[in-house]
Order: C-alpha cells, then sequence, then structure tokens
C-alpha cells in the first residue's frame, strides 16, 4: 500500500491549453499540502513537473537536465509587505540543498497516482534518478 495517495482536480481550466500546454494539478488525499502539478502539451506528453510539499519544491522541465529544488517563503516565513501581495502569498526561491530532491523522490516513490498519470510521472522523475545515480530511495 502506498503512503501518499493523490487524486486529479478537474476542472474547466485544466481542460484549456495556453501556450500549447495545459496544467493539470494533482492533490495527496492523506496530505492535503502535497501537490503535484502537471504541463502536459496537446498530444498529452509531459512538458513539465512540479511538486510542492512541506513548503519544498522539486521541478522538472523537458529538454532542462535534471530536477532542480527550490523552498517557498512560507518555509521561512519570510513575507514579502508589498501593497496587491496577501501575508502568506507563496513565492518560489531556488535551493542549493539537495536533500530536497532526495526527499522529494522518496515521497514521489512512495505514491499512487492516477493511472492516466502515474507512468509518465516515474518515468520522468523517479527512473531517471534511480538509474543514474543507483539509488535506492527507501522512505523515512
Amino acid at each position: 500500500m502506498s503512503l501518499f495517495s493523490f487524486y486529479e482536480i478537474k476542472s474547466q481550466k485544466s481542460l484549456e491549453f495556453e501556450k500549447g500546454l495545459r496544467k493539470t494539478s494533482l492533490v495527496c488525499l492523506d496530505h492535503p499540502d502535497i501537490l503535484l502539478f502537471l504541463w502536459l502539451n496537446e498530444d498529452s506528453e509531459l512538458k513539465q513537473v512540479q511538486f510542492l510539499f512541506d513548503e519544498n519544491l522539486i521541478e522538472w522541465a523537458d529538454g532542462k537536465k535534471g530536477l532542480t529544488a527550490a523552498e517557498t517563503n512560507r518555509k521561512t516565513n519570510d513575507f514579502p509587505q508589498k501593497t496587491g501581495l496577501q501575508k502568506g502569498a507563496r513565492t518560489i526561491h531556488d535551493s542549493q540543498d539537495r536533500t530536497i530532491i532526495k526527499r522529494g523522490l522518496q515521497i514521489i516513490n512512495a505514491s499512487k497516482f492516477p493511472d492516466s498519470y502515474d507512468q509518465m510521472i516515474r518515468h520522468n522523475l523517479l527512473f531517471p534518478f534511480i538509474k543514474n545515480k543507483s539509488a535506492t530511495l527507501p522512505v523515512s
């Protein structure tokens, strides 16, 4: 049994294409603060992924090498005091902390995604890491 089960948020917006891509949102049933955003082209090919967990983010994009890590301002309680930006609004900041990627991949490894997305997520995020790093991803 997987530790994290995801479901798709179906909406009219998720069917609309902008610049040749549509955004699909997956939410963790067990932890609603864990989100996965997928950008798919008109042929339903995965072009970009953002995985948000514990106010950390890992991102993959087609054509770019590897995964990138980031943290949100909510993690550091650094909320900008600007007009038009509500308190608690999320901003994303690059991070060199490689444990963010490792933990994100552990969660993905222990997850159950909707059938239509499971293989493409694992193929683009999980399998290249295991193949290139010869690593196992136990969930702690």
